[in-house]
């Protein structure tokens, strides 16, 4: 049978005030392939169905997939297991079932109509009113292949190794297995489950961290319809974005309040940036961190801004006598920055970079309700004393033997320009 016996209607009942949602989605089935368990869970019961519907018959991104960590656009299936998953759906779909390890799927009902005789299909109704309860919790990779190799068949796109077009009925020859489980509401047991299934290929601690809610005050910043950087910062493994909440993290890290103590510096958020949620998750950070929310926007934008001017400030500080391209690490290339779309000559490495930024944490101060205020403009502080600034730099710079990367992890060289900077807005706070 084809995708066309496929059904997903949306019905204008409310099942759930908050959620809004009710999805059902109907398919035909063997009813050899259908199989029912029930197992008693503290005095309720968990239902577990296992089916094997054709490929053709079960279509794909008819569920969400909000209960699952991993990001599932068009980008994320450009990666080496989307594109191994397309294969075999093209080039061998009789093997599908075997090679892969389908979906599961957390459900609020399904009911299964019996075939009226032997010859004829089963039919299945899955019904989903909540997507923070119920959705495709694992294998939403599969399915979102499933669903692009479906499209890409029926428009002629579809095409194997050799170069020949994929035929209509070829998904006929193969099977999707389909975990569904109803019954499970709790959203910790949910968070276990989903953390643990998703292990084929490991979800990343942050996706993880994501996935429960710890980025949520940051994301409620920058993607307010007023952000500059809305739509820009991708907060989950998959997001097929340039810039991540890692990287968010990783600047605000540069300016926490934890470093303001004697012989501290940040330069973990140089060296370790692909734990910074383990951070963020700590509680005596934490505080820190959401200290710093009044000036998030802020503080992407003077990063950008530092980059921007750096190339001016390098020939301040050498007297217009040394070419910025001859420095280690520093390529001469025309590009734009991911946050802001500022267009610069020259890639900069953050070992560079996050020293010149995290000196500016000198102009932070904090009111009596704990939240960060400028005690002077940072993008004007830069414009005016950067290249005084970027001469300490090149000072530490070539202690090191010139290597930014060196510089980003020393903390020699974070403290010589945050003390720089201090002793530059004291004197112009003084004058």
């Amino acid at each position: 049978m084809q995708n066309s016996n496929v059904v997903v209607a949306a019905s204008s009942a409310v099942v759930n005030p908050q959620e809004n949602l009710h999805i059902r989605v109907a398919f035909p089935i063997d009813k050899e392939c259908i199989r029912k368990f029930v197992l008693k869970d503290n005095s309720k019961d968990i239902v577990i169905y296992h089916l094997y519907p054709l490929l053709s018959d079960w279509q794909g991104k008819s569920l969400p997939d909000e209960v699952n960590p991993r990001s599932h656009d068009e980008q994320a299936l450009k990666s080496g297991v989307a594109r191994r998953i397309e294969t075999t759906l093209i080039e061998s779909p009789e093997d599908f079932y075997l090679a892969n390890r389908g979906a599961t799927i957390l459900a609020q009902d399904l009911k299964f109509t019996p075939p009226k005789n032997d010859h004829d299909k089963g039919f299945v109704e899955l019904f989903v009113t909540d997507e923070s309860l119920h959705g495709i919790a694992d294998g939403a990779t599969t399915d979102a292949v499933l669903g692009k190799v479906q499209r890409d068949i029926q428009t002629g796109a579809a095409q194997r190794e050799s170069g020949d077009s994929v035929a209509a009925d070829s998904l006929n020859r193969g099977r999707i297995h389909l975990e569904i489980i109803l019954g499970l509401v709790s959203q910790e047991r949910i968070n276990a489950m989903v953390e643990g299934r998703n292990t084929s290929r490991q979800v990343t601690p942050w996706s993880m961290s994501d996935f429960k809610g710890a980025f949520d005050w940051i994301s409620d910043i920058l993607e307010v319809p007023s952000s500059p950087f809305r739509g820009k910062v991708g907060y989950e493994e998959n997001a097929g974005k340039q810039i991540t909440v890692l990287d968010i993290l990783s600047l605000l890290t540069l300016f926490h309040p934890a470093y303001d103590e004697k012989r501290k510096a940040p330069t973990v958020a140089y060296s370790s940036k692909g734990r910074m949620d383990a951070r963020l998750n700590d509680p005596k950070l934490l505080p820190g961190y959401k200290a710093l929310a009044p000036l998030m926007q802020d503080i992407l934008n003077l990063h950008d801004t530092i980059y921007a001017g750096f190339e001016n400030a390098y020939k301040e500080a050498r007297d217009g006598k040394a070419k910025l391209g001859k420095r280690q690490g520093i390529e001469q290339k025309l590009h734009n920055l991911p946050l802001t779309g500022i267009e610069v000559n020259y890639v900069i490495p953050s070992g560079l970079i996050f020293p010149l930024l995290a000196s500016l944490r000198a102009l932070i101060g904090y009111d009596k309700t704990g939240n960060a205020y400028w005690k002077s403009d940072a993008v004007r502080f830069f414009e005016k004393y950067g290249g005084e600034l970027v001469a300490t730099l090149i000072e530490q710079l070539e202690m090191l033997g010139g290597n930014p990367q060196t510089a980003g992890k020393k903390k020699p060289v974070y403290t010589a320009l945050h003390d720089r900077a201090r002793l530059l807005l004291s004197d112009e706070m003084n004058s």
